[in-house]
């Protein structure tokens, strides 16, 4: 019996592709642009032409081909292993990608082990046919047209640069582009009165995080959220805060002495877009390209201030990973807390560090935002030392009971009716394979004469019907049965951990690193005359137990 090929139609498109692939001459009329509507409504005739069936179609619009991190198309990855679809069909090979590397990977391991045939229309190339042997040499052209692409934007990037036009997508605070010339510069009054404020504030001695606090409780909009109101933008999510990081940049940034530096950053390639600092060498000055906000001697002598300021910092200790750095989150503003060493001078002359952690987000923003959330290093691993000894007993003392108190801490988890849903999933699938068998005996009775067109068209549908609805219902049983059973087995190995540390005397980072997700610190308090500070330790795999 033929196989019955379930079809997941591919369309990608990217702002830079144009209709240049190769037409198939015998197939479908030629004349069809890269557009999204027009792949699909080539792929969707060629699917009926072959008698196929026409399952889904996953789209990927405005995405590259040269990275292949797509929602649609892993969308497409996941249906084809759980056999959603069992073909994959595309226009060109380009849809699928340009990195010919990758490309090939999918269509000589992945696909294949995933049970699923790949067809490029175009190109004319089908996986089960005897053509394959031009697919690597089209991918590789595909790939050599990305990197082709890629070297002429950055030619014509560098050429502005060294023309002293800017490039930049969006202009630093306190400027806006020209409307006659996008790639000059232009002073936006609003900003540019709150950077001038800036650079006063700092000739006067006031620290980075003194100005962000003076600007924030001011509510002055921050950079970012004066961009996304000055271009019509909704500021919903975006951070309304000033920082000393912000105001930092500012205050080194010679663009508002008129100057322009470009070219200090780069990526690795044109397939990894790591972002690079290029050495100076490579680095393009030009000076007085636009209006200055700033006089060149308040310039110069904040940057006095700044390296004086640079200079006292210098002699601190380099920043280390504490026990606990990135594991702290602050119960109130859910950021992270920060590690900073104090040293503190007794009066018998000896000096002792001590390590503490506050919120990160009250310090960055001048102590104008949440409150301290301070604790102390030694005090936070004693408590921690504790919890840790105390759940690694009651896991010795009765595991069975621990861990059914961790189920039923799971809200979809109920054993009966887990029970009720694998024998749903069992019904299911013997459906599903009756259906098919009816789907290719419907085929076979339509080529055969049996049936007419339009029996044929009406009872497909129905099937199909029955078939997508029975299938979806599958999927997300089995779904809510896998996530159930990785929370199981994640419980399981929680208690199998947290066992071996019943006599722990000795916190290290290993150890905070296999037990731990994160700690909640809430704020300090003072209850009945005493201080009291709520500390909720999260467990990797099984989060919070009480």
């Amino acid at each position: 019996m033929s196989t019955l090929y379930k079809v997941g139609i591919y369309c990608r498109l990217s702002v830079d592709d144009a209709s240049n692939s190769a037409k198939a001459k015998n197939y479908i009329p030629a004349d069809e642009s890269t557009s999204i509507e027009n792949q699909k409504e080539l792929l969707s005739k060629f699917v009926m032409l072959n008698g196929w069936v026409e399952t889904k179609t996953y789209v990927d619009d405005g995405y590259s081909g040269g990275n292949f991190q797509r929602p649609g198309f892993l969308e497409m990855l996941e249906d084809a292993r759980k056999g959603v679809i069992n073909l994959i069909l595309v226009k060109d090979l380009s849809r699928l990608g340009r990195d010919y590397v990758e490309v090939g990977r999918y269509t000589d391991f992945v696909f294949p082990s995933l049970g699923c045939r790949f067809v490029s229309v175009l190109d004319c190339l089908d996986s089960e046919g005897d053509n394959t042997d031009m697919l690597h040499f089209r991918s590789l052209m595909n790939d050599y047209h990305l990197r082709d692409l890629s070297s002429k934007i950055k030619s014509v990037l560098h050429s502005k640069k060294q023309a002293g036009q800017y490039v930049g997508a969006r202009p630093p605070y306190g400027y806006q582009k020209c409307c006659e010339d996008r790639h000059r510069l232009v002073i936006e009054d609003t900003a540019a009165g709150i950077v001038r404020r800036i650079f006063e504030m700092r000739l006067a001695g006031t620290a980075y995080g003194k100005i962000a606090a003076t600007l924030n409780l001011e509510n002055i909009p921050s950079p970012r959220i004066h961009w996304y109101q000055l271009v019509g933008q909704s500021t919903d999510g975006i951070s309304q805060l000033w920082t000393d990081s912000m105001v930092k940049i500012i205050l080194h940034n010679e663009v508002y002495v008129g100057n322009l530096r470009m070219n200090y950053t780069g990526t690795r390639s044109y397939k990894d877009h790591t972002s690079i600092r290029k050495s100076e060498s490579e680095w393009i000055w030009h000076v007085g390209t636009h209006e200055a906000i700033i006089s060149a001697d308040t310039w110069e002598a904040v940057q006095e201030i700044n390296a004086a300021a640079k200079r006292r910092s210098d002699g601190n200790e380099p920043p280390t990973l504490k026990l606990f750095s990135g594991k702290l989150v602050c119960a109130d503003c859910k950021s992270k807390l920060a590690a900073t060493t104090e040293t503190q001078r007794r009066k018998n002359g000896t000096v002792k560090k001590y390590v503490s952690y506050c919120c990160w987000r009250y310090t960055r923003s001048g102590r104008t935002v949440c409150s301290r959330h301070r604790i102390y290093e030694q005090t936070l691993a004693q408590i921690v030392l504790a919890e840790i000894r105390g759940q690694a007993q009651a896991v010795t003392v009765n595991e069975a009971a621990v861990v059914d108190s961790l189920k039923r801490k799971l809200t979809d988890y109920d054993e009966h009716r887990l029970a009720g849903v694998r024998q749903e999933i069992t019904r299911l699938r013997r459906r599903a394979q009756e259906l098919e068998a009816i789907i290719a005996k419907l085929y076979e009775d339509k080529y055969g004469g049996a049936i007419s067109e339009d029996t044929f068209v009406m009872l497909m549908q129905k099937n199909e019907q029955e078939r997508l609805s029975k299938t979806n219902r599958l999927n997300a049983l089995l779904s809510e049965v896998e996530q159930s059973e990785k929370k199981i087995a994640a419980i399981h190995n929680w208690a199998a951990i947290i066992k071996k540390h019943l006599n722990l005397q000795e916190l290290d980072r290993a150890i905070i690193d296999e037990l731990i997700d994160h700690i909640e610190i809430g704020e300090r308090t003072i209850v009945d005359g005493q201080r009291h500070q709520d500390i909720k330790v999260f467990y990797r795999f099984v989060g919070l137990v009480v």
